[in-house]
């Protein structure tokens, strides 16, 4: 059985104007995972993530603490606690946290991110683990 610790990964610390954290906890490069991604994201108070899209993939977001908003496409929405969002493969989103405390998101994406075109698309310029 493989199994990871959110804690014990350190993830991709990205820094201002989108300071967050993804932490890759379920991917072909980590545990090696054919069909799926899941990690989460953290957000900063004050901070947003890139808007971005990803051409191949859907994604999930469910709120697991904090809140905030999220855009898809020309919608956004209010995420708090227990809220799960889906985001279409093509879809422009963007997560903002405008609250005073971390906003944090598990998210899954199916097909799994290429680790090329995820850094692309999250505007990183090196991968953490």
């Amino acid at each position: 059985m493989k199994s990871v610790r959110e804690q014990d990964v350190s993830g991709d610390r990205i820094g201002p104007p989108h300071q967050r954290v993804i932490r890759h906890l379920v991917a072909p490069w980590t545990m090696g995972s054919e069909h799926l991604w899941f990690g989460t994201s953290s957000v900063d108070p004050g901070f947003t993530s890139n808007a971005h899209a990803h051409d191949e993939q859907e994604e999930v977001f469910y709120c697991v603490s904090g809140q905030g908003r999220i855009r898809v496409g020309d919608e956004e929405g209010t995420l708090e606690p227990g809220v799960t969002v889906y985001v279409p493969p093509g879809a422009v989103h963007q997560l903002i946290n405008d609250g005073d405390q971390i906003l944090k998101v598990a998210s899954a994406v199916a097909p799994p991110f290429v680790p090329e075109k995820y850094r692309e698309d999250h505007l990183i310029e090196e991968s953490g683990d």
